[in-house]
């Protein structure tokens, strides 16, 4: 219920920005683009061995509040951000679904987690559309096989260039069956 409120505020407040324009096609275009997941490696691993498991993950950005917003528009966006905000430096909440391809073999972990947080974008050059850097804390919930909880934190690091559009993001879980996690960050606007 909460999820949909959110959403309808979002499209509302999004309205109000976009006179003349069809808004449900600019955000069901928008919903559709963003399910293209990007992909991630991750670390698998006990007393016995270790190896990378291929995995997706999709990034949720319920809040994101720009630095660097005109003066003449709110600073807040909801779902939708616009990379110039985004990467031009601002702070967001996100949560991000993760899914292995695979079973993992040594850490006894399933294969769906979900990581909630907070991330700071830095611009570095021209504003961030070809240079920023992101950190982030975050919180990762998931399960064993045996459904025991495994929830951790997180520290992230992101590097990206190219409008926003390609980055890669290191991840540190302070866990020891899956310490690493490194991603591919592909976003499509």
């Amino acid at each position: 219920m909460l999820t949909i409120l959110i959403l309808n505020t979002g499209i509302k407040y999004s309205n109000s920005q976009n006179d003349g324009v069809n808004n449900a096609v600019v955000w069901s275009t928008w919903t559709m683009i963003q399910t293209i997941p990007s992909p991630v490696f991750y670390q698998d691993k006990n007393s016995n061995g270790s190896r990378l498991q291929l995995g997706l993950r999709w990034n949720i950005s319920p809040v994101n509040y720009s630095f660097n917003a005109n003066p003449l528009v709110s600073p807040i966006s909801v779902f939708k951000v616009n990379p110039v905000r985004r990467f031009g430096g601002s702070i967001e909440i996100f949560s991000q679904p993760e899914w292995l391809m695979n079973e993992n073999q040594f850490s006894d972990l399933k294969r769906f987690s979900l990581s909630n947080g907070i991330r700071l974008y830095l611009p570095a050059i021209e504003s961030g559309e070809y240079l920023a850097f992101s950190i982030a804390g975050k919180y990762k919930i998931r399960k064993d096989k045996s459904g025991s909880g495994t929830n951790c934190f997180s520290a992230e690091a992101g590097i990206y260039s190219f409008f926003g559009i390609l980055g890669i993001q290191f991840n540190y879980n302070f866990e020891s069956r899956s310490r690493y996690d490194v991603g591919l960050w592909l976003k499509y606007y």
